[in-house]
């Protein structure tokens, strides 16, 4: 009686274990682009956070992001969720330039300033991916003039598939076309992503972002706070630190 007491409790707890497993692998990994936008590491994604979600941080991003930069820089960003199919992000991002007109010391003294809107007018289904529509530069203002390197009009559909007590496989795809004198995006664009079950708030990635492939992980920790490092072919490292809060409606 006693070994078949053991072995039903033993049983139940398994089951237990595997049911919290399967459910944690269902939760969403909070994660933002290097940019500042919802998505993988450099590739936006068709994911949404909840309505009233704040996101505020700052990027270390290698010259080779995006590829004609001949020097690495440090960009900015705010990004707020209005509704669950419409966020927007405030982005500076670091240039750097000679002081003045007669002061050839260089620094970053400098900066430019670009705009994004996603909307995902479809949101995901059992059977089907999310589509979003983005626009990045499509208002934007560069201090002293110069590049919108950012600047394109995208679309983008992403697909989660929970395994079991495994994880959650994250699949997207999409295709950017510049607009003005954007080249940061531009062609066919995606990548794969796979969260743990035991840490559903951590993903692995790798992706194609139209230039290059990268390949990092990110992490969403103590409730608030998004970690995600990358490197660009193994040429450099991008790291991107925020700040997350959702306002309860």
């Amino acid at each position: 009686m006693f070994v078949l007491l053991s072995r039903a409790r033993k049983i139940g707890l398994n089951c237990m274990i595997l049911t919290s497993l399967v459910i944690m692998a269902t939760f969403p990994c909070k994660a933002q682009t290097v940019i500042g936008t919802k998505g993988m590491m450099n590739v936006p994604t068709a994911d949404m956070n909840p309505a009233g979600t704040f996101d505020g941080g700052g990027s270390f991003m290698q010259k080779e992001i995006p590829n004609e930069r001949t020097y690495n820089t440090w960009l900015y960003y705010a990004s707020f969720t209005a509704f669950s199919w419409l966020d927007m992000t405030y982005r500076g991002t670091l240039l750097k330039t000679r002081k003045s007109a007669t002061d050839p010391r260089e620094g970053f003294y400098q900066q430019n300033r670009s705009f994004t809107v996603r909307i995902r007018p479809l949101k995901e289904g059992k059977y089907w991916p999310a589509i979003a529509i983005g626009a990045n530069d499509f208002i934007s203002q560069t201090t002293g003039g110069g590049l919108n390197s950012y600047a394109c009009v995208y679309g983008v559909a992403t697909k989660h598939f929970p395994i079991a007590s495994v994880g959650t496989v994250g699949t997207t795809v999409g295709y950017a076309r510049p607009i003005r004198t954007g080249f940061a995006y531009d062609g066919v664009m995606g990548g794969l992503s796979f969260s743990p079950a035991f840490f559903p708030e951590m993903r692995v990635m790798g992706e194609y972002d139209s230039n290059g492939f990268n390949v990092g992980a990110s992490a969403f920790l103590f409730k608030h706070l998004n970690l995600t490092c990358f490197t660009r072919e193994f040429k450099g490292v991008n790291a991107t630190l925020s700040y997350q809060y959702t306002i309860k409606f």
